[in-house]
């Protein structure tokens, strides 16, 4: 097992997204369509999915988080890796832009639940 260099833990989640495009919709495309993803994990600093759209790396998208206990919360994100294996989807990572400790506080509070269902 790899060393862990992530500094924030990562839960498996039952969490939705929308994404739409950040930018000036004559240069980068800005759509008002929310882009189809499937979560991968959350953290306190970032989100993981998957999606079959082509994503453009260190782009910025409008975020709204809908965690499965109901609590919500809206976020820019960033996108900083991708990876694809030959599959129809690609797994980003991205990170949040301007989140607030209340939000953050909400991430720990579903990742505590979510763990302990788990276990």
């Amino acid at each position: 097992m790899g060393i862990e260099k992530r500094k924030s833990k990562r839960s498996d989640v039952d969490v939705q997204i929308s994404l739409n495009e950040i930018g000036d919709q004559f240069v980068s495309g800005y759509s008002n369509n929310p882009i189809p993803v499937s979560v991968v994990n959350i953290s306190k600093d970032g989100i993981a999915f998957k999606t079959k759209e082509k994503l453009i790396l260190n782009s910025f998208y409008d975020t709204v988080v809908k965690l499965s206990n109901s609590d919500s919360f809206e976020s820019v994100i960033e996108i900083v890796r991708m990876e694809n294996m030959g599959e129809p989807e690609t797994t980003y990572g991205c990170r949040f832009v301007g989140i607030n400790n209340d939000d953050r506080f909400k991430i720990d509070v579903y990742q505590i639940v979510n763990d302990a269902d788990v276990e």
